[in-house]
């Protein structure tokens, strides 16, 4: 009985407000991870707001479908849909939490957004000295939503961000940045496995039986509180251009800020509830809500559904007006600021009208649910409740000082070579965390079947690790357009490996973006983050194994040439009468000095063919004084020296890596020859060998965490 009574009394208890259908969607999914861990949680709901409301759907009743308890029901709105009923609304809710709060007595109370209703359960937490944990903090939109969200963060204690851009914000706002977690939204974990499930009965339940896929348009605009007459006008101008256009629509009730009444009256006058153009609701449920967005032609308003979870699946979205302003959006939204005239609003319906777009993860890579349990999970509850503010100097990062918490920034690194597929978890400290090796299958089908099931092994596995994975980098042998992720040409030890498109099956099933390179670039950009070419703006890294490859590092930024091409520096020619090369010429480095030259004179010297004799026997009978295996070696340290000369006198790098198994048995002979044939104004160029162990894994990392941070994702 001891032993219970101190196990419940250790949980955290953890009271989850929900005040529309807006924020259940997002606070659902944490719901359901809470209540599947009661030993670290215990659970209580507060349903307040427009969820109690038959106008807009009693919404309520969808928390009750979901198996969920609630704890109290709270009537909070003031009818009037108008500024002062509003602020009644608002005090309304707060003589009421404060009796609700005292039964609960939670630890933490969890909220979202920037609802009025929502600073009602901000201000009376923080005044009962409850820990709050905010959702969604950081972001801007353009509205009072803005100044609603940003009182809300300054009274929680504890927040939850979906981009690094919110992120950025909070800290910016002194927000201590050990409470805040860059997660993603909850709801993209639904959201990103929604494509797989069926669809078409949800469809048909909500604009017919005859409804076909990526042929109607969802409409879904709400009030601007700060200019209700104008938002008014703008939302009769929507649906005159939707009159207009033709097209069928399902159009959603305005929620219920101040000037949602108007709007209602306007959809009255106009006889949408009664055109067979339209469906007109007051509530979906949010699986069959997705599911409409995701297979819509279109959809068109000014909620932040179109500039967040739409983006998820790729739909076409025209936002009207400022509501959504400030917010970070993907390809898929054209904004129509101004909406004065309805052709405006037409013509930006033509333009996307049926238009797929790429899937945009601004928002979220559906692993959110995870980090928000980890988190709570890391709160103190014994610990002071007063918040601290941290003010200027502003905090670059938050990964420094806080990975207790928050996630190393990682990489997953594919190695595709000839005899083997490796995929491996890389941190931006250029650590691998775990690593699997597959034998390489000789077929295309069985090796991205390999490839995609190792790509989904991994990364199950950053949670455990605490890594958040920035992307997925791929090093291949052969030639790689590296703009759209095609491989062209591969090595011949790379069967059906030609005019293969890596990134798309990998960016389908991981839900992340992708990069491939070839694996002389991928060492090169090793050497540029985590080894000898750190700081330098210009170096050549040379690779030595069973070819001849490398990589130019130029101003900082890696040479790929007009034909993806440039770097092939196995295939300099050294000498024009000398031994033919895999590439079909006479002469190359390669022919003279790669493992598998070598592997050829030591077999001649044996007179054998034995597979089993190697580059390395012939290189270990040159160190035992065998003459014929020195003169080898020496051939071929020359042709390769004298390669990297005419290198030094292209592109006149100040550093020269060599990298490879074969790269110390050739070190000396590069500076010899460098010495010997070099101009005056290059001899001094610094000449090492790489202290990289995994450079193909470490360069394809490389990519990921270098390039996601030059953009918006």
């Amino acid at each position: 009985m001891d032993e219970k009574r101190s196990t419940c009394k250790s949980r955290l208890r953890v009271c989850v407000a929900t005040c529309n259908r807006a924020d259940y969607s997002k606070l659902a999914p944490i719901m359901f991870a809470i209540k599947d861990d009661p030993e670290s949680f215990d659970l209580s709901i507060i349903v307040l707001g427009s969820h109690l409301i038959d106008d807009y759907g009693n919404t309520y009743r969808m928390i009750e479908q979901d198996d969920f308890e609630v704890d109290s029901f709270l009537h909070t709105i003031v009818r009037g849909e108008d500024e002062a009923a509003m602020v009644e609304s608002v005090g309304l809710a707060l003589v009421k939490l404060l009796d609700v709060l005292k039964r609960l007595r939670p630890h933490l109370i969890l909220i979202h957004g920037d609802r009025f209703d929502v600073l009602s359960l901000a201000t009376s937490a923080a005044l009962m000295n409850i820990r709050i944990l905010h959702l969604e903090g950081g972001e801007v939109s353009g509205t009072i939503d803005d100044s609603i969200r940003h009182a809300i963060t300054k009274l929680a204690h504890y927040h939850v961000c979906c981009t690094s851009r919110a992120e950025q914000h909070l800290i910016a706002m002194c927000e201590d940045h050990s409470h805040i977690l860059l997660a993603g939204c909850p709801s993209y974990d639904k959201l990103l496995t929604a494509g797989n499930k069926e669809y078409l009965h949800i469809l048909q339940k909500w604009l017919g039986d005859d409804v076909r896929p990526n042929n109607y348009i969802i409409a879904l605009q709400h009030p601007v509180t700060t200019d209700v007459k104008h938002s008014v006008k703008m939302f009769e101008l929507m649906l005159d251009a939707l009159t207009d256009f033709g097209k069928r629509t399902l159009i959603l009730y305005p929620n219920i800020d101040a000037g949602s009444k108007e709007m209602v009256r306007a959809m009255r006058i106009k006889g949408i509830e009664q055109n067979p153009l339209f469906r007109a609701v007051k509530h979906i449920a949010f699986d069959h809500f997705i599911q409409l967005v995701a297979h819509a032609a279109c959809m068109i308003g000014n909620s932040s559904c179109g500039v967040r979870e739409a983006g998820a699946f790729g739909t076409a979205v025209v936002n009207v007006g400022s509501r959504q302003t400030g917010r970070e959006t993907g390809e898929n939204v054209l904004h129509v600021r101004d909406a004065d005239a309805k052709n405006k609003l037409i013509h930006a319906l033509q333009l996307q009208y049926g238009k797929r777009y790429p899937c945009s993860k601004i928002y979220g890579d559906g692993q959110a649910v995870p980090r928000i349990i980890q988190f709570m999970k890391s709160i103190d509850k014994d610990k002071p409740l007063q918040k601290k503010f941290c003010f200027p100097p502003v905090y670059d990062s938050v990964f420094h000082d806080i990975d207790h918490i928050l996630e190393t920034q990682s990489a997953l690194a594919i190695d595709l070579g000839g005899t083997h597929l490796r995929v491996a978890l890389v941190n931006s400290n250029g650590e691998i965390v775990t690593k699997c090796v597959y034998s390489n299958p000789r077929t295309y089908e069985e090796r991205i079947k390999v490839l995609l099931n190792a790509c989904v092994e991994v990364a199950s596995e950053a949670v455990k690790y605490n890594c958040r994975i920035l992307g997925v980098g791929i090093s291949t042998g052969g030639r790689v357009d590296s703009d759209k992720g095609i491989i062209l040409h591969s090595t011949k030890v790379i069967n059906e490996w030609n005019s293969v498109d890596l990134v798309t099956p990998i960016s389908d099933t991981l839900h992340l973006p992708v990069w491939i390179d070839n694996d002389g670039n991928c060492a090169a950009l090793a050497e540029q983050k985590f080894g000898h070419g750190r700081g330098i703006k210009d170096f050549v890294s040379v690779i030595t194994g069973t070819g001849i490859g490398g990589g130019i590092v130029h101003h900082g930024e890696l040479i790929h040439g007009s034909s993806f091409c440039a770097a092939e520096l196995g295939h300099i020619v050294v000498d024009m009468e000398g031994p033919e090369c895999a590439c079909g010429s006479r002469g190359c480095i390669e022919a003279f000095s790669s493992g598998m030259a070598l592997q050829r004179e030591a077999q001649l010297l044996l007179n054998t063919a034995a597979k089993d004799v190697s580059a390395l026997h012939l290189i270990q009978a040159a160190k035992c004084g065998n003459e014929k295996a020195q003169r080898v070696l020496n051939k071929a340290g020359r042709a390769l020296g004298v390669g990297i000369v005419n290198i030094l006198h292209t592109i006149n790098p100040s550093l020269v890596i060599l990298s490879g198994v074969l790269a110390s048995a050739y070190e000396e002979a590069v500076i010899e020859w460098i010495g010997r044939q070099a101009l005056p104004s290059v001899r001094s160029v610094r000449v090492c060998i790489s202290n990289l162990t995994e450079p193909a894994l470490l360069g394809a990392a490389s990519m990921v965490l270098d390039y996601s941070t030059r953009r918006v994702f």
